[in-house]
């Protein structure tokens, strides 16, 4: 199973990377972390656990970790587009000028098919 990850972003920041893991070892560890699971019409297997953090793989393998919200004073979602890297920590997407930063969509993170 995954190494600890560096957490504080919800449950799908506390556990490492799921690379070369196979498909049914990662439900089987995700679903037991309490992730509900749903499968979009795309092929995407959506992994959602209760702090509505989320780990997304798609057809291909490719894993996608969204953290889980974080909300102002103003109840403005504080972290949203944000991602998280294959050890759970956070991964800016956008600079202070709401400009997408070049190569952190992808962080090499994959389950084996």
């Amino acid at each position: 199973m995954p190494s600890p990850g560096v957490g504080g972003n919800g449950i799908a920041s506390e556990f490492g990377d799921l690379t070369g893991l196979t498909p049914q070892e990662v439900n089987n560890f995700l679903c037991g972390l309490g992730a509900n699971v749903k499968i979009t019409q795309g092929g995407y297997v959506e992994y959602k656990f209760p702090d509505n953090s989320k780990l997304i793989i798609r057809p291909d393998g490719e894993v996608v970790r969204i953290p889980a919200p974080r909300y102002d004073l103003d109840g403005r979602n504080m972290n949203k587009g944000l991602r998280l890297g294959k050890d759970g920590s956070l991964l800016p997407t956008r600079d202070r000028f709401g400009n997408p930063i070049l190569n952190t969509h992808n962080t090499g993170e994959r389950v084996s098919n």
